[in-house]
């Protein structure tokens, strides 16, 4: 069975801080536009089934503004033998039942905050998908606080291979008024997967340990603002007949943010910095399509970096031909920068800075011993710093991460990363040789 799973559509939001000249662009930029792709999605991938976890629509006053693009799609899904299956979160939840009621073939499970199951069956494989609603715009208590869910799955029968919890939900945030869960509770649930909406960075993946195979947030559809950085769309599960389960991010938003860092280390002349943009928006588009990233426009927030004599004059040419002033276009995306910020640092002359012996010149000769393979001053350097950077890896914040290798190399870098910090921290006080 083929699964198509969305989040966070936001019907009726209009992009923020579009570039002028997109602005007539805007109605193939937005969420609606981002529904139709979903749905096109859909149909070419022949999935059995679309499901929503909520927050579809922006606001409760969007009724006319989403009813017509989402009784199109699905209209669409349904005419191809397209279940579609929804929850309510907390944006929608006055306007969602509404048009649950108005558009014939969308089904929504967990009205009134209550557990809920639909089963589904294709290809072999049967799913059964358990549904909470919002049924008000806050809700300060967990829905899997009560028990009502398991009491919901022991009433639909014998349970298939594979159930899926659709939620919109706040994960691990005590306190939220936007349903609050823990990591703990969706683990322990009788749940193979649990496709979350609410936060708009996706982050669905294997869960650690015994409990859901598959939890996680989808994200948003499209990236409504500077704000929701990197791959927004939709995302593909595909259920086998034993119930395992494998999902699969479809980066289809037509909108996307990125930063776009720029050393500008090497530049010769300050106007030079045109062309490293260029060539950084040029190396961006390039990684994109060869993601498969289906992006109408890119908006860019552009950090320029590395170390230069020419700060000043750098900022002085970015005032005289702003990087945002135009459009750069790629076969058919388009680049805008919606923001430029220079965060490149003087040059260092660490050979002279070391000869001193203030702090100043102890730590540029420390950065010197770390660039040396080899040099005694390193080693201990490092062997001092390995036993504080695993017990720091090991810290509960970092609890479910890929640790760090924490090779000589690596714990060089990291040292190397600190101490010009704290060289140009003492460089920019009162009274430096600087």
């Amino acid at each position: 069975m083929k699964l198509l799973c969305v989040a966070d559509m936001h019907l009726g939001r209009f992009p923020a801080r579009l570039h002028p000249d997109l602005l007539p662009l805007a109605s193939e930029l937005g969420p609606a536009a981002a529904w139709r792709k979903a749905v096109d999605r859909a149909l070419a991938e022949g999935v059995d089934a679309v499901l929503l976890a909520g927050d579809l629509v922006d606001g409760g006053d969007d009724f006319f503004e989403a009813y017509a693009d989402l009784r199109a799609g699905v209209e669409r899904l349904t005419a191809a033998g397209v279940t579609v299956v929804a929850v309510a979160g907390n944006h929608d939840v006055e306007v969602l039942p509404r048009l649950a009621e108005a558009v014939p073939g969308l089904r929504l499970l967990g009205r009134g905050g209550r557990w809920e199951t639909c089963d589904l069956e294709a290809g072999g494989a049967r799913v059964r998908v358990a549904g909470w609603s919002f049924p008000r715009r806050w809700v300060d208590a967990s829905p899997l606080a009560d028990g009502a869910l398991a009491a919901a799955l022991d009433a639909a029968g014998p349970a298939p291979a594979a159930v899926i919890g659709l939620l919109h939900a706040d994960r691990d945030q005590g306190g939220s008024r936007y349903a609050p869960v823990a990591s703990a509770e969706l683990a322990a649930a009788p749940v193979s997967a649990w496709l979350l909406g609410h936060v708009h960075a996706p982050d669905l993946a294997p869960a650690a340990g015994a409990g859901a195979r598959l939890a996680g947030y989808l994200g948003s559809l499209t990236s409504n603002d500077p704000g929701e950085g990197g791959a927004r769309g939709a995302w593909l599960l595909e259920v086998a007949a034993d119930g395992a389960l494998d999902a699969r991010h479809v980066p289809l938003a037509p909108l996307r943010w990125e930063r776009v860092e720029v050393d500008v280390s090497g530049l010769a002349a300050a106007e030079d910095v045109a062309l490293e943009i260029a060539a950084a928006v040029e190396r961006l588009h390039e990684r994109l399509a060869t993601e498969g990233v289906e992006a109408v426009a890119v908006g860019c927030r552009l950090v320029l970096g590395g170390r230069t004599r020419l700060r000043g004059a750098i900022e002085a040419a970015l005032a005289h031909d702003p990087p945002s002033a135009r459009v750069l276009r790629h076969e058919q995306v388009s680049y805008f920068v919606d923001r430029v910020r220079v965060e490149a640092l003087p040059e260092l002359d660490l050979a002279a800075l070391a000869r001193g012996d203030d702090p100043v010149g102890l730590l540029a000769a420390r950065i010197e011993a770390l660039r040396q393979p080899g040099s005694p001053l390193r080693e201990r350097l490092v062997s001092a710093a390995r036993p504080r950077l695993v017990e720091a890896a090991r810290a509960k914040a970092f609890a479910g991460l890929e640790p760090p290798a924490l090779d000589e190399a690596e714990v060089a870098a990291l040292l190397e990363e600190a101490a010009l910090r704290a060289l140009d921290a003492l460089l920019s006080q009162p009274g430096s040789a600087a």
